[in-house]
């Protein structure tokens, strides 16, 4: 019985402390609603007995309420201002989280087929990202429309800085082409931005211009442009003649409603422009071609030309151009040519080709002619059944 008085005793201070402070852990109930205040001093409290105390529970047994006084005023905790993320952070994060772990997929995907590629023995141990197909076309829409934003931003940004305003171009190869023109045929002029048009545009443009056969167009970055071209070269003039009434198969023709004209042939046998006052005109002429004729034949107008080309090639590697030079092909009325070479303008008439044998020959007159001193007024080579014999008749 001492025993049980004497820890009475002790336990009866500890009881009474734990049950008047509030802030002890073993209070189990605080709440923050305001209890109305009451007039009149705090009740006191009355302490029984010693004997009368009951023993102390032990921890963890019981609630403890009937020492917890239900009318004590407990300080009020401030209310608590939300804190974290916003709505359009979270979502970003969101969305980087998806692009994330659909390239660890994707990632994992290739290493596993990469593997069997190889042959590998061994299994991926990398299992594959299961996310709802939901989140994947999200992921997918928002990436594709960042890389779209991104490349509009630096499309705008490369075609509206004024540190890419041309401030110089530089144009190689003219000869016949003025400057001028050719800026204006290309499309360019100072201060336009140098990304405002693509290289493969302004040759496309510049290979319109008849004068033009090739061009190069590049780009020296931050504001320059270097522009080379090859100009074509004329070789002959074409004489496209109007159409006789008599040789015209039908009257009402509209190619024969136009008078003749006169084209710029190139070296590769092209009609490649109408002669202009600034286009030379100390070039070889081809004439004998109807406008009839040339129109409603496309075959035909190109063996001619093709044919002709090739002729003035023979004449000049032969020799003959130093001393006669070639004034005139004359297409014959069976398809056959004839020349009007030197300074006389002596006609020869070659017939059908090959045409290298018969310009041998015909160097070989020339060169008896002036041994002689002799000038020759018509030389004809025409002669099939003897292509040996070759007549001459003086002047």
């Amino acid at each position: 019985m001492a025993r049980d008085s004497d820890a009475g005793a002790r336990a009866t201070p500890r009881r009474s402390n734990a049950s008047l402070d509030p802030n002890r852990s073993s209070m189990r109930r605080v709440t923050n609603r305001r209890t109305p205040s009451r007039p009149s001093a705090p009740p006191r409290l009355s302490v029984p007995p010693r004997g009368s105390l009951p023993p102390l529970a032990r921890e963890g047994e019981g609630d403890n309420k009937a020492g917890t006084p239900r009318n004590r005023r407990v300080p009020r905790s401030a209310k608590r201002s939300p804190s974290g993320p916003g709505l359009a952070t979270r979502l970003w994060l969101q969305c980087l989280a998806t692009l994330g772990a659909s390239a660890h997929a994707l990632t994992s995907r290739a290493e596993a087929l990469r593997g069997r590629l190889r042959g590998s023995t061994e299994q991926a141990l990398v299992a594959p990202v299961r996310m709802p197909r939901l989140m994947q076309v999200v992921g997918v829409c928002l990436a594709l429309a960042s890389a779209y934003g991104l490349a509009r931003f630096v499309q705008r940004h490369l075609t509206t800085a004024p540190a890419f305003a041309i401030d110089a171009i530089d144009i190689r190869g003219l000869a016949r082409v003025e400057r001028v023109e050719l800026l204006r045929a290309a499309g360019l002029e100072l201060g336009h931005n140098v990304f405002a048009q693509r290289p493969e545009e302004i040759r496309a443009r510049l290979l319109r211009h008849p004068w033009i056969l090739s061009a190069q167009v590049e780009r020296k970055l931050p504001s320059r442009l270097a522009i080379a071209i090859q100009e074509r070269a004329p070789v002959a003039l074409l004489v496209v003649e109007a159409c006789a009434q008599a040789n015209a198969k039908n009257e009402d023709d509209p190619a024969c409603e136009e008078a003749s004209s006169l084209y710029l042939v190139s070296e590769d046998a092209m009609l490649f422009k109408r002669l202009s006052g600034k286009d030379p005109v100390d070039l070889p002429v081809i004439t004998g071609v109807t406008r009839q004729r040339f129109a409603s034949d496309p075959d035909l107008q190109r063996r001619i030309l093709v044919d002709a080309v090739a002729l003035m090639h023979d004449y000049r590697s032969s020799g003959l151009w130093q001393r006669n030079s070639l004034g005139e092909i004359h297409l014959e009325p069976n398809d056959g040519f004839s020349l009007y070479v030197g300074d006389d303008l002596t006609y020869v008439r070659l017939g059908a080709k090959p045409y290298d044998q018969k310009l041998l020959r015909l160097k070989k007159v020339f060169e008896r002619l002036e041994r002689e001193h002799a000038r020759a007024e018509y030389i004809y080579l025409d002669n099939e059944q003897r292509p040996d014999r070759v007549a001459v008749r003086l002047r």
